[in-house]
Order: structure tokens, then C-alpha cells, then sequence
């Protein structure tokens, strides 16, 4: 038996963090609440959408500050097989915004003796962060058929074995390049490749632990090798302006009245985000829910503005 390159299906599904910003024949843009986005570009061809299905088989991460994060690059989609990815659906994301889980189905282009090629597919759930673009973990089975608990950032669901299962995002493990250049060595093999997809790619292991001053050497040693290489990432669409600032560039400005002022992304106590605000800070006031809760736009110099929710009683005119 022969299995060829596998080709892998990436359905997105959402909930309010994200919207759909811009659309076109070539591109379609997804904006999160954090200011990064999603772009999925280069649909699939006709004669490869007729082998294994229609969607876009490129689909790149943009951090809040531009920075461009290719995702799954390295299974570029070929008649061998690869990568398609699909718009989003429903209800993957967390409930304080900050993760996605990805429906991934991997399909392999299986060939037995004197018989005719087949397709054969298989269920992941990756899950990406959205502020980093790091995307972790790579389960599959039961454990997909899961939920997100519906005040922290808890991936709950079962295991093959039928048993609980509840991951937290904050204990997930992500890889590391030290990790990947010490279990190649200790592997001595000629190939660092396998290393790198366990990490998802040299790519998404620079998001997942971003180079720096500790593990630049690693970093040397892993580029050094044969054939690994970042991908090139393709021209991106311009950021679109929000469709309501002009809405708001008028809104009345009021000011923060406590020490630390917490950051929510919707108007509810179990969607608090990393951050806050502090005394003095001055906001915009888009809008109201309630008595309690305040939707404001935080300006930054040199960064895009803040988009959050904040308790009403943490601010005043």
C-alpha cells in the first residue's frame, strides 16, 4: 500500500468575536475583535475541486501590528494532495475570544496493489490562537466532537476511551524550537522535516515561540539544515477602516476611575481579556448595555486601537 501526500480540509467556526470584513474572486477577509485577521486566498482550481472539493488553499494569519503568518503552508495543495481551506461555521470560538478551533480533515490519497486510488479522511481540531497565530495541538477522534465551556477558555470533550476530557488553553503545551532541533538530534536522522510538521511548520513554530536572544541558536541551527526555509507569504489586502468609524468619530470621551480597568470582549463577566486599562486613560464611548457595561475604543500611538467592553462604574465623563 502507497499513501500519497495527505490533503487536509480547514473549516473555521464562529461565534460574534469575528466578522466577515471583505470579500472578492480572489480574496475573503475575516477581522477578529483584536485587530488580527485572516486571509484565505487562491481558491481551489477546477480540475483539483473536482478531486477534493471546492474552498481556498491558502489562508494567512495578520497579527494586530501586520505581521503576516502563513498557516499549514508547507501542504501547499498539489494533485498529490495538500491543504483547502473553508469559510467559517459556527461556534468555535472561545468565550473570551482569544481561541479557534479548526475542523481539519486530512485526506490521504491511498493505492493498493492493482487497484484504483482512493480517498481516504480523517478528522483534527487544532487550535489557533488568535492574538499570536500559534496553532496548537493536533488531536483528532472523539476528543473533536468537544465544546468550549461557556465562561473560560476550557476545551471540553471526550476521549477515544469514552472518558472526560478538559483542556485549558493556559496549559497547553506549545512547541518549542529547542524542543524540535533536541528531539531531532537525539533522533540522529538526516531529516529534519518530520520534526518541523509535528510543530506544524518552521512557520507556525515562530509563532508559537517567537525568535529571540535564548533560543536564537536554535533557531540557526534548524535554518541550517537542507530544504527548511519560511514560506513567502503573498501580497495581503489593505486593512479596510471599520465599517462604523465614522459613526464614531464623535463619541464622547470619558475617562478611567480605578487603578486597573479590565478589558471584556463582549459585555459579560466570563469573556475578560488579557489587559486593562489604568487610572486616567482616556476612552471613546461607542455604546451601552445595560446599566453595567460600556463599549469603548481605547487609541494607541502607533498600534491600532483598542475595541472593548468595560464596566460602566470604571469609567466617568
Amino acid at each position: 500500500m502507497k499513501i500519497q501526500k495527505l490533503v487536509v480540509s480547514i473549516a473555521f467556526v464562529s461565534t460574534t468575536g469575528f466578522s466577515l470584513s471583505a470579500t472578492s474572486a480572489e480574496n475573503q477577509v475575516i477581522d477578529f475583535s483584536n485587530h488580527s485577521r485572516l486571509i484565505f486566498s487562491a481558491s481551489v482550481s477546477s480540475p483539483l475541486a473536482k478531486k477534493f472539493g471546492s474552498g481556498w488553499t491558502r489562508l494567512t494569519f495578520q497579527q494586530a501590528d501586520g505581521h503576516a503568518i502563513p498557516l499549514l503552508s508547507e501542504e501547499a495543495l498539489t494533485q498529490d494532495g495538500g491543504v483547502i481551506f473553508s469559510r467559517p461555521g459556527a461556534r468555535a470560538l472561545s468565550p473570551g475570544g482569544r481561541y479557534l478551533v479548526l475542523d481539519v480533515i486530512r485526506n490521504g490519497t491511498v493505492e493498493a496493489d492493482n487497484q484504483k486510488p482512493q480517498i481516504e479522511s480523517r478528522q483534527f481540531c487544532p487550535i489557533l490562537d488568535t492574538q499570536t497565530g500559534c496553532v496548537t495541538r493536533n488531536d483528532t477522534g472523539a476528543i473533536c466532537g468537544g465544546h468550549w465551556d461557556v465562561k473560560q477558555e476550557i476545551w471540553q470533550s471526550v476521549l477515544d476511551s469514552a472518558g472526560p476530557d478538559s483542556q485549558s488553553m493556559t496549559s497547553v503545551a506549545k512547541p518549542t524550537a529547542r524542543d524540535v532541533w533536541t528531539q531531532y538530534s537525539n533522533a540522529h536522522s538526516q531529516d529534519i522535516s518530520p520534526f518541523l510538521r509535528t510543530a506544524l511548520g518552521l512557520d507556525n513554530l515562530k509563532a508559537c515561540d517567537p525568535p529571540n536572544a535564548a533560543n536564537a541558536r536554535y533557531y540557526a541551527q534548524i535554518e541550517a539544515q537542507p530544504g527548511v526555509h519560511a514560506a513567502t507569504v503573498p501580497p495581503l489586502p489593505p486593512r479596510s477602516a471599520p465599517a462604523d468609524s465614522s459613526q464614531h468619530q464623535n463619541a464622547p470621551s470619558w475617562t478611567v476611575r480605578v487603578d486597573q480597568a479590565w478589558l471584556y470582549e463582549r459585555p459579560s463577566v466570563g469573556s475578560i481579556r488579557h489587559g486593562y486599562l489604568i487610572r486616567g486613560d482616556h476612552v471613546a464611548v461607542l455604546e451601552t448595555e445595560g446599566p453595567d457595561w460600556t463599549r469603548i475604543r481605547f487609541s494607541r500611538a502607533g498600534k491600532p486601537p483598542l475595541d472593548a467592553w468595560l464596566k460602566t462604574s470604571e469609567i466617568a465623563p
